[in-house]
C-alpha cells in the first residue's frame, strides 16, 4: 500500500552548536518521505527549480520514493537559512527564499492517484484542499500546519479539515485553532472541526494522541546529544503514516504503535544534520530501539508495595 506526501522539497543552511551546513537537501515532505519509505512505497508530489541536482532525484529514487509527482521549475528551489543555539528548541530563521514554491500548485500523477494513505505537509490550506480532490478515495488524509496558516488563511484551513482524518499539531497551534490555553480541553473542540485523531507534537516531552474519547501519550525518547532539529516533525509524522500505510488495518493497536514508531524516527533525525542518521537506519535498528524504548517506557502494574 502506497502514501502520498505533498509538501516542500528545499534546500537547507542550517547552523546549530555542533556545526554549519549550506544548502543541504531539506524541505517537509523530503523528510516525511524519506521517514515513510522505510515502511511503505511513497509518491512525492511537490516543486523544484533548475538547480536541484539529479543526485538527490536518484536518492529519492533508490529509497523506493517516486518523484513523478515533482515538478521541475525554471526557477530556483525553495531555500531555508537559520540556526539554532542553546537547547535547540527553536528554529530561528535567517532568510527564508520561496523561489518556485510561489508557483506551487500541487498536481498528483495518475501513478499516486489510488494512494491508500495522503500526507499533507505544511503548506496553504487552499492548496491542501485542491490536492485531496485529486485523489481516489484515500483511506485516510493526514495533515500537517503551522501558526502562519491559522492565523492568517483560517477560513481556507477549517474548510479543508473538514476532508481530513487525522491533524499533527503541536501545542502552540493547538491553543491558536482553538483559542483554549489547556490543550487536553481544547482537543474536543479541534475534533468537532472535522479530524477523528488528533496527534499533537510535544518534542523533547514525546507526543499526545487523542481519538475523539480516548487519550494514549508517550515520552520521547532520551537523547544525551541532538545534533540538528530540522526535519523531526515531519520525520515523525513521516514514520507514522508510513507505518500506517504498511499495515493491514487501521485498529486503534496500529495507531499507538504508529505514534511510537514516529517518536523513534524523529530521534533518529536530530542525531544528524539533513537526512544523514535518517537515511541510514533500518527497520531492524528501529525494531532494537523500539525493544529499548518499551524498558524506558514500562509503567509498573500498581501502585502497592
Amino acid at each position: 500500500m502506497t502514501v502520498a506526501i505533498i509538501g516542500t522539497v528545499a534546500f537547507d543552511s542550517i547552523e546549530t552548536p555542533r556545526g554549519v551546513h549550506n544548502r543541504i537537501l531539506g524541505g517537509s515532505a523530503t523528510y516525511a518521505g524519506v521517514a515513510a519509505s522505510l515502511f511503505s512505497p511513497v509518491h512525492l508530489i511537490s516543486i523544484v527549480g533548475s538547480d536541484f541536482p539529479q543526485v538527490h532525484f536518484d536518492y529519492l529514487e533508490k529509497r523506493g520514493i517516486s518523484t513523478d509527482g515533482i515538478i521541475r521549475s525554471s526557477g530556483l528551489t525553495f531555500h531555508w537559512k537559520g540556526f539554532y543555539k542553546g537547547d535547540m528548541s527553536q528554529a530561528h530563521t535567517l532568510q527564508t527564499d520561496l523561489n518556485v514554491l510561489l508557483e506551487f500548485d500541487p498536481k498528483v500523477p495518475a501513478s499516486a492517484a489510488d494512494s491508500r494513505i495522503v500526507f499533507l505537509g505544511n503548506f496553504d490550506p487552499q492548496l491542501q484542499l485542491r490536492a485531496i480532490k485529486q485523489f481516489n478515495r484515500p483511506e485516510l488524509v493526514v495533515m500537517d500546519s503551522m501558526n502562519y496558516w491559522i492565523q492568517d488563511h483560517l477560513s481556507s484551513l477549517r474548510e479543508t479539515l473538514k476532508l481530513v482524518d487525522v491533524l499533527i499539531l503541536n501545542d502552540q497551534e493547538i491553543r491558536l485553532l482553538t483559542g483554549i490555553d489547556n490543550v487536553i480541553q481544547a482537543l474536543p473542540h479541534v475534533v468537532k472541526m472535522g479530524p477523528k485523531r488528533i496527534i499533537v507534537k510535544k518534542g523533547e516531552h514525546g507526543a499526545i494522541m487523542y481519538n475523539g474519547s480516548d487519550f494514549f501519550a508517550v515520552p520521547a525518547m532520551p537523547l544525551d546529544e541532538v545534533v540538528d532539529p530540522t526535519g523531526a516533525g515531519d520525520s515523525f509524522a513521516g514514520g507514522i503514516v508510513g507505518y500506517l500505510a504498511n499495515s493491514p488495518a487501521l485498529t486503534e493497536e496500529v495507531f499507538r504503535k504508529a505514534v511510537i514508531v514516529g517518536t523513534l524516527v524523529s530521534s533518529f533525525t536530530v542525531r544528524d544534520f539533513s537526512l544523514g542518521m535518517l537515511e541510514r537506519i533500518t527497520v531492524d535498528q528501529l525494531n532494537t530501539e523500539f525493544a529499548r524504548y518499551r524498558q524506558i517506557a514500562a509503567i509498573p502494574e500498581t501502585v502497592s508495595r
